[in-house]
């Protein structure tokens, strides 16, 4: 049975590229570790609209620009196994890889060209522009540079993502993944939501998303991007290493589906390449 592959992978970025909330790590850095992490944990289970808690958190952190650019780092070094890999893959097969994140675009775009992502397909919350100073940040004295306040739209809010992944992403087979209620809220708007519980597991996205992937590594995306067949035959190319460990963490049971349709259809396929 023929698995149709996808023409635009979308990833959000914090817990599913990287294994830190980036808002979190900052909150880490300024000694507001606990009450920053409940409101993201509060949005991020779909307790609370994220639009609701967005403000909040900067408003208890009120970021440095060095502090942000930390954050450029720790994103990088926390990034989740395969995840560069699969992206070069990806681009190689002409599959556009895309970020829709509710990050800030400072830390999240540096974050995704790094991994291989084109700058015009990284999607996150930029901060305010100060008209004055004609600068992004505001500068109390020489040695510190504040952030002023995040530009409100469709990333601030639950159900934004959406909005974004329709007006950026380019028509064409969709596939988007995630571990947040805000990424949940796209399985309206794109052909297959996948839910990544490798970094944390949120039991209202895993229990609603058709396939959720287990595994820490990231690898087991390739098959359900580009179907079984491709990423065995990816074994005899460049790509190697990363087609063995997809093909290896799901026989070790890394998608979980619960479409049962789609696991039979998968499987089937995932069998037939195998042979």
């Amino acid at each position: 049975m023929r698995w149709r592959s996808f023409s635009h992978t979308i990833f959000d970025c914090d817990s599913t590229l990287s294994s830190i909330e980036g808002i979190d790590e900052l909150a880490v850095l300024l000694n507001q570790k606990e009450a920053v992490e409940a409101l993201t944990n509060a949005a991020m289970d779909g307790e609370v609209d994220l639009k609701d808690v967005y403000g909040k958190r900067l408003e208890l952190l009120q970021p440095s620009k060095q502090q942000v650019r930390s954050l450029k780092e720790a994103y990088k070094t926390h990034t989740v196994p395969h995840a560069k890999e699969v992206i070069a893959a990806l681009t190689d097969q002409k599959v556009t890889a895309t970020i829709v994140s509710g990050g800030l675009q400072e830390a999240v775009e540096e974050y995704g060209v790094w991994l291989g992502i084109d700058a015009e397909n990284i999607h996150a919350v930029g901060a305010r522009y100060d008209p004055l100073s004609h600068r992004w940040w505001l500068a109390e004295n020489a040695q510190r540079q504040t952030f002023i306040d995040h530009e409100v739209g469709a990333l601030t809010d639950t159900v934004g993502k959406g909005d974004v992944i329709k007006t950026n992403v380019p028509a064409g087979r969709r596939i988007m993944i995630g571990d947040g209620a805000s990424d949940l809220a796209t399985q309206p708007d794109v052909d297959l939501f996948v839910a990544y519980s490798g970094v944390v597991d949120r039991h209202i996205v895993t229990s609603q998303a058709a396939v959720v992937i287990t595994s820490f590594d990231i690898a087991p995306l390739l098959a359900l991007v580009l179907g079984p067949a491709a990423v065995v035959a990816l074994l005899e190319s460049p790509h190697n290493a990363v087609a063995k460990a997809a093909l290896t963490a799901i026989e070790n049971g890394a998608l979980v589906f619960n479409d049962k349709t789609l696991e039979t259809k998968f499987f089937e396929a995932f069998g037939q390449a195998l042979l």
